[in-house]
Parts: C-alpha cells; structure tokens; sequence
C-alpha cells in the first residue's frame, strides 16, 4: 500500500514539473533535444496512456477520465513548447528524424485529447457499434494517420482505391488471357475454385516453403543491400479457423520456440498455393522477417519509441515488396503471379470499404455490395473482411497506403537524383528509420540518403 501510494505521488510530481513549459535554455540544441526526448520518455511513461486498439470500441471504453485527460493535454502542450524552442535545422539528421517523430506524437495526441474531452462530456448512449460515422467527426481521421503514418483525407483516399481496384483488376485480366481464360471468365473463376490450386500434405508444404526460402535468399542481393539474413521456420497456424487470413509472422521474442516463425493456415487439412509465394515475401523476406532481422541492428535509439508503433511503416514495406516476386526467384508462373493479384485486389477494395463504412455510413449491406461488385470467387470471405473494417477503422489502410508512399518517395528521389538513386541503398535507409511514422520518413529520407 505504501509502495502504491509512491509511486503514484512520484507520477504527480513528475508530471508536474514536465506539464509546464521551461524557459529556453542557452544550450546547444542537440543537449537541449537530447533532455527532451528523455523528458519525454519518462513523461509519457508515468500518464500510462493506453495504447491503440484495433477494435475501436474497446479503444473509446478504454480512454481515460477528464481529470486525467487534461493532464495528458497540459504534458503535451508543454513538450510541444520546448519542442518549438530548439531549431530542428541545428540538429545533426538522426536527431531530425526524431524531432519529427515527436512532431507527429504531439500533434496526435493533442487532437486525440481533444475529441475524448469532448466524449466525456457529451457521450451518446448507447456506444454505436456500426462505425465511426455515427460518432463525432474526428476520430477516424485520428485513426487514418495513426494506422498510415500520413495525414490524408477520406476522400483522397477513396479515389486513391478506385484507383488501384482499377489497376490490380487489369493486372488479373491480363493474367487470365496469359493463362488461356481470355474469353471465359466464367470458366477462369470456376477453375480458381478447384481443388487442383489446394495442397493437402503438409509436409509437401513444408518443403514447398523451404524451396523458396533457398530462392529468396539466393537472389536478395538484386534489391537489398544487407543479405546475411537469418534463419526462419515454418509452422502451421495453431487453432486457425475458417475466417482466420493465410499466415502470420512471429518474431522469436514473441512465441515459445524462440526462433522466427512464419505460420501458415492449414485450417480444413488445405493451403492454397496460389498464395504462397507472396505470402513467403509478406511475412517472411523481403517482408516483416527482413524487417525485424535487420531492426536488430539499428543503433541504440531514444527510449521514447518504446512507446509507439506504425502500422503503415511496417505493414506498408510488406505490401511494397510483394510487387519485386520475380526479382527475388518466384512468381515462376502466371498462377502464382495471380495470387499476388488476388490478394492484392482484396486490400484496394478494403479501401473502399472502411472510407465507406466510416465515412460515407454505408451500411453493412452496402459494404458487402462493394465486395461482390469488386471481387469474384471469394464471397465466402465477403463477412469477415467487411466486419473487420467496421470494428477495425483505418487498419486495413496501413498496407495498401504505406506501400503507395514508399513507391512515392522512389518516383521522387529518382527523378531529383537520376544517377545516384540506388533501390538497395533506399531500401535499407528506409528500414533503418526504426519504427517512425511515414510522413517522417518522407521529410527525412532525402537527407538520410543524399545529406544536407
């Protein structure tokens, strides 16, 4: 009891003397910056503000009360403050990267603080269940930058999936004739559902997974720089059921084997091989193995990214490397070229989907219409897929969104810098920017790259 009741007066103190601005000191500002990020840190720490929560009802159950609240206001204006007080153009290009970290971290908060201040005294009863359009503006644009790192609005990003519905649905069409289906969809879809495409042995899957690892690994020095990457297994996905998506990655501090495992869905004794080989490239290399792989080696960074995750940094890579299947050894057919395609298809039109549900207020039915006008063969999936964009507002964003920036930010790097540009240098730099909101590692990746 004594222990509980200190610790709990050190918070109050601490946040006293961190909520309120200090006068600039005569500092460099790289000292000045360095205190920051540590006051930061312990700050932030000592609110224990929950983290994000997919499922967007729990996150507004979650949120703290109004007493509460207005501490995180006052902590974050006076960071945002001091922070204003140190010249960010002074500050060596790691530290500038940070900066703009903290830039993004503030301005969410502030805005996040705002909205559930609000809540709090204007609450409606019941909590809606069907989207964020029923609720006071705000909150969804809130979860768009947080799950793509970028600040963009609805109806740019309703636009930016027509517009890849449009241009993923080219890419199968043209696979469909290079396949021979030119003239008969009806018997291209047919045959997509035949048990030809579903391997039933796992242990033939096992060793399917194994072959392409051996390929990837071969052939990753094409497009990335560092290529001693280490090793990763294969495992079924424990308890996978009919809704559960293909696989998953589980880094080696994160499950009881203690290596890296990529686990695949063998619900119903059946995978689909058209899936796999940008599954392997999802989760496994160049994906989130590679990621992680190569994370551990970033140099020691400021505590205060102990706290955050980018959905649209990570997720977003993963996505982005799918489309470089043939330079790494697969997509050896145009079957597994087209599950590629497929799945790809699925993400544009979640776009629509989630803008939809939480913009627009499409009803369930609505967003179920959109599937099936945007996607043959799988209106099996047609529920889950819209139910999860309805609990889960602007995650399904973070792919598709974070790999269009990342193709932006090479379309403008090589224009500037036609002759120096390299795509193994460009990669690397933007995975070794840690964990980071997008828009931060578009404002930085020029100097990362090329310097001042």
């Amino acid at each position: 009891m004594i222990k509980h009741n200190s610790k709990k007066l050190y918070r109050t103190f601490l946040l006293l003397l961190l909520c309120f601005p200090v006068k600039a000191q005569k500092t460099a500002p790289h000292a000045a910056f360095v205190q920051l990020m540590a006051d930061f840190d312990a700050g932030y720490a000592a609110l224990e503000i929950p983290a994000p929560n997919f499922d967007f009802k729990a996150e507004i159950q979650a949120m703290a009360p109004l007493d509460h609240l207005g501490k995180q206001q006052a902590f974050f204006e006076g960071i945002k403050t001091r922070l204003a007080t140190i010249n960010r153009a002074k500050l060596e290009a790691q530290n500038r990267l940070h900066y703009d970290h903290l830039d993004f971290e503030i301005r969410m908060n502030l805005d996040r603080i705002v909205w559930e201040k609000a809540w709090r005294t204007q609450r409606p009863e019941p909590l809606p269940g069907d989207g964020l359009s029923q609720l006071p503006p705000g909150r969804y644009q809130y979860r768009i930058r947080f799950y793509t790192g970028v600040d963009i609005e609805p109806e740019a990003l309703f636009a930016f999936g027509e517009q890849e519905v449009a241009r993923v649905k080219a890419e199968i069409k043209r696979l469909q004739a290079q396949l021979g289906y030119a003239a008969d969809s009806a018997g291209f879809y047919q045959h997509l559902q035949s048990d030809t495409f579903y391997l039933t042995d796992k242990a033939e899957i096992l060793s399917r997974y194994e072959a392409m690892k051996a390929i990837v690994y071969q052939n990753i020095g094409k497009l990335f720089a560092d290529t001693a990457v280490s090793d990763i297994a294969f495992m079924e996905w424990p308890n996978a059921g009919p809704f559960t998506p293909p696989g998953y990655y589980s880094p080696a501090d994160d499950n009881a084997y203690g290596t890296p495992v990529f686990h695949f869905n063998f619900h119903d004794s059946r995978h689909n091989r058209r899936a796999m080989d940008w599954l392997f490239i999802h989760e496994a290399v160049p994906g989130h193995h590679y990621q992680w792989w190569l994370r551990e080696q970033l140099p020691e960074q400021p505590a205060f990214k102990r706290h955050f995750y980018y959905p649209g940094h990570f997720e977003g890579w993963a996505a982005y490397v799918e489309y470089f299947g043939k330079e790494v050894g697969l997509y050896r057919d145009g079957w597994t070229e087209l599950g590629k395609w497929e799945w790809d298809l699925v993400r544009s039109t979640r776009i629509l989907i989630d803008v939809g549900i939480h913009h627009f207020g499409w009803t369930k039915e609505q967003a179920i219409a959109c599937w099936k006008k945007h996607i043959a063969g799988q209106d099996a999936i047609a529920e889950r897929e819209v139910v999860r964009c309805t609990n889960w507002p602007a995650q399904a964003l973070s792919y598709k969104v974070g790999a269009w920036k990342i193709e932006q930010m090479i379309a403008a790097l090589k224009k500037k810098y036609p002759k120096k540009f390299s795509l193994p240098a460009f990669h690397r730099a933007y995975l070794m920017t840690g964990q980071v909101p997008v828009e931060a590692v578009e404002r930085n990746i020029e100097t990362i790259l090329f310097g001042d």
